[in-house]
């Protein structure tokens, strides 16, 4: 064979390769005949902004995503015939910017030429293009509901290229021609209907093989029930298996995924940020103590004595007080901020699994995951004399300075193994724990594992 002929098929053989590697073989399969020719049809993922009204649940290309992250009532809803969806949510998932006038009560979104502006006051909208502006009145005004910006749906998403199609409740904001066809219908409004009940009744679904029989609020009730006939497991959110009798928790493991940060010295109240970003790390996610610090949400509320009575801050709402100085008042932060903080990191993959049984909490941990908590600096319960009461904007809290964040990390059948942020001790003995984890409100954390990634390099028995 002449060596220019041999040149030329290596050459040819390399270009097949290189077209196989940028056009994966299943979306060759996808190929048809279309008017006489072979034309590949390449399934990029879809774009898509799906909607359902009154669910804080959107499908953003192939992503679940929350309606707002820090706001779990923010949902789409439907008045005087005018769909109304959280300004702030369209922006970010339009890719426009955002911007307020309050002088003239006005919202604009802008992106590349276009510019949609409402009017709060007049209850009008201003679309302005390439083309001469137009201004159109509005059967209802944008308005602001529960300290968000909500503005009708249908001017700025058409304004900015996309179509409007609606089924059943269900809202597709889409570039394509033409509308879904029923199949695609079904399949969303089955997933965001299924997220809407998650909601509204428990994100614990008892499911027999592919089919969700019953929802739970609570880990123990979804259990109790499972374990009434063979072949039921308990998922969150339809997904993750949270409990299955053929996936029993071993009698012990130890867990050496979540490395060891010392709150000290720059944190002498950061024990829980320090917990946090021990979790964190242990899921792969690069980040520093420091920068938890900064970002965890802060109650504000000053410290004050009056009347034989202490005024300070909700730990419930935020950190209370001075988290690197103990010459200034200041105590710590609970679950709910430390939930939300982490959800920025690992979003749709944190589970606050705040009062659920200590038999779950090792159940969990005994999958491969570890679990962020709180309990005391003195590993068990603190006695009534070491507790306080403060007057908060909420109503009187029972608060103790003893309390602390540690990151579970294992057990056996005389202790659990945590992670202090103090770097005092790797063990607590069972009972112990649990009388001082329980007496703190049962607060723990702990996130979901990516599907098909190993546990956080267990040894078990």
């Amino acid at each position: 064979m002449p060596q220019f002929v041999r040149r030329l098929n290596r050459w040819l053989l390399f270009l097949i390769l290189l077209a196989l590697c940028a056009y994966p073989f299943q979306y060759l399969l996808g190929s048809k005949f279309d008017r006489g020719a072979l034309s590949f049809m390449f399934d990029m993922p879809s774009d898509d902004i799906v909607l359902m009204l009154y669910s804080n649940t959107a499908r953003v290309g192939r992503y679940l995503v929350p309606i707002d992250d820090e706001r779990p009532g923010a949902a789409p809803y439907k008045e005087r015939g005018e769909t109304f969806v959280p300004a702030r949510f369209l922006a970010n998932k339009l890719e426009a910017e955002l911007s307020y006038d309050k002088k003239r009560g006005t919202i604009t979104f802008a992106k590349d030429k276009s510019k949609v502006t409402y009017s709060f006051h007049a209850g009008e909208v201003t679309i302005a293009t390439a083309a001469a502006p137009s201004t159109t009145p509005l059967k209802a005004a944008p308005l602001v509901k529960d300290g968000m910006t909500y503005v009708p749906l249908r001017p700025v998403t058409e304004a900015l290229g996309r179509s409007i199609y609606t089924q059943d409740g269900i809202i597709a904001l889409s570039k394509r021609k033409s509308a879904p066809d029923a199949e695609q219908w079904q399949d969303w409004h089955d997933e965001l209907s299924l997220y809407l009940a998650y909601d509204s009744f428990g994100s614990y679904a008892v499911k027999l093989g592919d089919t969700v029989q019953t929802l739970f609020r609570r880990w123990e009730d979804a259990v109790a029930y499972a374990k009434q006939a063979p072949g039921r497991r308990v998922t969150y959110r339809g997904e993750h298996v949270m409990w299955d009798p053929e996936r029993p928790a071993p009698k012990s493991i130890r867990l050496n995924g979540a490395p060891l940060i010392l709150q000290l010295p720059d944190l002498p109240r950061g024990c829980e940020v320090t917990a946090l970003a021990m979790l964190l790390r242990s899921a792969q996610v690069d980040v520093d103590k420091n920068e938890l610090a900064e970002k965890i949400r802060k109650d504000p509320t000053p410290y004050k004595r009056a009347d034989g009575k202490i005024y300070f801050g909700n730990p419930h709402n935020g950190f209370v007080g001075d988290m690197r100085s103990l010459s200034n008042p200041g105590l710590g932060v609970y679950h709910e901020p430390i939930a939300d903080l982490a959800e920025k990191y690992l979003p749709g993959r944190i589970i606050d699994m705040t009062g659920t049984t200590f038999d779950h909490l090792l159940w969990v941990v005994g999958q491969g995951t570890p679990v962020w908590v709180i309990h005391t600096t003195m590993y068990d319960a603190v006695p009534e004399h070491h507790w306080v009461t403060w007057q908060t904007a909420d109503g009187p809290i029972q608060v103790t300075y003893y309390e602390h964040s540690l990151v579970v990390t294992g057990y056996d059948d005389k202790y659990v193994y945590v992670n202090d942020p103090l770097g005092r001790r790797d063990r607590v003995e069972r009972k112990a724990f649990q009388r001082g984890w329980e007496q703190m409100g049962s607060q723990a954390i702990t996130y979901l594992p990516e599907q098909g990634a190993p546990a956080s390099n267990p040894s078990t028995k």
